[in-house]
């Protein structure tokens, strides 16, 4: 859903003074934790907008108010991307740790509905720690924010369509990683190391290429098209990360933890 491939960084000229990307996006984009009503309800429209209207993840009538909910979303941890012109959401990322509610056995989403992909010899959710760890998912860029100028309309209007000029849309394919550095950043917050997340394989070997060294650990499957668990540590990413990206996940993490 994400062009990584173009989320090369790089400088852009603003009023004769050379910036770069990570620079220019900070001033269109503004990184918040999504915690409180309004902040997740902004969260839930987006992938309302997402995962039910554009893609058909899930279905609208199962999604009340035009928000899209699941049980694991109190148990989270949320981030919410804003574009700083329109005040319009364009991005959400959630950390799921393993549920405490004393009616299942703690597990992470991925355990309860693909468990039975899971194959790796030592990476396997039940051989570690349940407190050491948690599922990176809901990652959802807005319709708005992954279009070029001439493609069809976002379903949330024609009016922020007209706030975007074609010199932020350079910055977009940035909101992605930025995203995978929220995650990243909220799971150090919430003192867990290893991350879970399902995925396409050709976006695994993309972030891979970024600084992100997911492992794969489960079997192909189909779950809203052919996907696999993988696994990495937060530790692992910090140590990867490429200098350009660190730079992003420094402006992510001091907006996340101030």
């Amino acid at each position: 859903m994400i062009n990584y491939r173009s989320a090369v960084m790089g400088v852009v000229k603003m009023d004769g003074n050379e910036l770069s990307l990570v620079e220019h996006f900070k001033s269109f984009f503004q990184v918040l934790p999504a915690d409180s009503g309004r902040l997740r309800e902004q969260v839930f429209r987006i992938r309302y907008d997402v995962y039910c209207r554009e893609f058909g993840y899930e279905k609208e009538e199962d999604c009340p108010g035009g928000m899209e909910r699941d049980d694991y979303d109190d148990q989270s941890v949320h981030c919410l991307i804003v574009h700083r012109p329109s005040g319009q959401g364009a991005g959400c990322i959630r950390v799921v740790p393993p549920s405490q509610d004393g009616r299942t056995a703690a597990q992470i989403p991925m355990e309860q509905f693909c468990g039975h992909s899971l194959n790796h010899p030592e990476l396997h959710p039940e051989l570690l720690p349940r407190d050491n760890l948690a599922e990176v998912s809901r990652l959802a860029v807005h319709t708005q924010f992954r279009r070029r100028k001439g493609e069809s309309e976002s379903p949330i209007g024609i009016a922020i369509a007209e706030t975007i000029t074609e010199e932020q849309r350079r910055t977009f394919p940035l909101l992605g990683l930025a995203l995978f550095c929220a995650g990243t950043c909220l799971m150090g917050a919430m003192q867990r190391e290893h991350a879970f997340v399902m995925m396409e394989r050709r976006l695994a070997r993309m972030l891979q290429s970024s600084g992100f060294p997911f492992v794969q650990v489960g079997e192909p499957m189909e779950y809203h098209g052919p996907r696999a668990a993988y696994h990495v540590t937060v530790q692992a990413v910090l140590d990867s990360m490429r200098p350009d990206i660190r730079e992003l996940h420094n402006f992510v993490h001091e907006s996340l933890m101030n």
